[in-house]
């Protein structure tokens, strides 16, 4: 059995017409008979019912069809991936991530090596909301999706690929009381104010239940996490961010502290599975030999 053979078999189940597939696959009518004869020979029983027309499958043909076809599929596709990595065959990958979170800082060192290895590929990446991420997907203007863990995903019917747990932190001014403190007591945020992000932010309650004090505790919206951190410091408040978060890092005016909680943020890859791009497999390969 060779891929040429089922390559035949399938087309001419599609088709129905010897006569036809030989011309949609640019060969001779008896090149794809004498192939497929040579396939039932081997397989020892018949594809085709040869007295109805259009051709039509026998059941031991229907049950190979159905199974040489996704597996045809996934060996075409595999081929491509190969190929793609040993020309360096020119290709795009378009990923986005999340606005208002930092999963990006995560991938620069993956986005480097796959440039190095596969120069000719062209990479476009840009931040979106996960309306547009979603949007992007479907419609196949992005490749890849990567944020925080949410249930539309799955519900959409895309392919999730969990990557990492971020380490969620209490984030204050320098001037704060809370400022010269590693971790947090029970009661240590009581008749605070949380200034984050919305409607997309963090929910105070659903981090903090059971953990620490809500007594007296506010949740302020605001539109970005610039606005929050302004807050932090204007209002002596207190935000909530991860350590990806460019504003923290060798910040000297903000002081976090890490805690443990129910939730924190679980980053996620998002894919069609529809969306034949070899390239996001290459993706793949190279987050599956990092440290994510």
């Amino acid at each position: 059995m060779t891929l040429q053979q089922l390559k035949y078999f399938i087309t001419v189940a599609e088709i129905g017409n010897i006569t036809y597939a030989a011309q949609h696959l640019y060969t001779s009518q008896p090149t794809i008979s004498r192939q497929i004869q040579m396939l039932e020979s081997e397989l020892g029983y018949r594809l085709f019912n040869r007295h109805s027309k259009p051709l039509k499958l026998t059941e031991p043909g229907k049950i190979l069809y159905d199974g040489m076809k996704e597996a045809l599929s996934q060996i075409n596709h595999t081929l491509e991936t190969a190929k793609v990595a040993s020309e360096g065959k020119s290709g795009t990958l378009s990923i986005a991530f999340q606005a208002g979170y930092y999963s990006e800082y995560m991938f620069f060192e993956i986005i480097d090596e796959l440039r190095e290895s596969w120069p000719a590929l062209k990479l476009n990446y840009n931040k979106m909301s996960t309306t547009d991420q979603h949007r992007g997907l479907e419609n196949g203007s992005i490749d890849i999706a990567i944020g925080l863990e949410l249930p539309h995903w799955e519900e959409a019917g895309f392919q999730v690929r969990k990557l990492k747990k971020e380490e969620t932190l209490i984030v204050v001014s320098q001037d704060h009381r809370l400022a010269g403190k590693d971790h947090l007591e029970y009661n240590d945020l009581c008749g605070e104010t949380f200034y984050l992000t919305s409607p997309n932010g963090y929910q105070v309650d659903r981090i903090l239940k059971d953990i620490f004090c809500l007594d007296g505790v506010q949740q302020v919206g605001v539109s970005s996490s610039e606005i929050a951190y302004f807050k932090v410091m204007s209002e002596n408040g207190v935000t909530i961010s991860n350590p990806h978060d460019p504003y923290l890092l060798n910040n000297p005016y903000y002081h976090s502290i890490p805690f443990e909680s129910e939730y924190s943020d679980s980053y996620v890859c998002v894919t069609n599975p529809n969306n034949t791009n070899p390239v996001i497999k290459l993706f793949m390969d190279l987050i599956e030999d990092g440290e994510l």
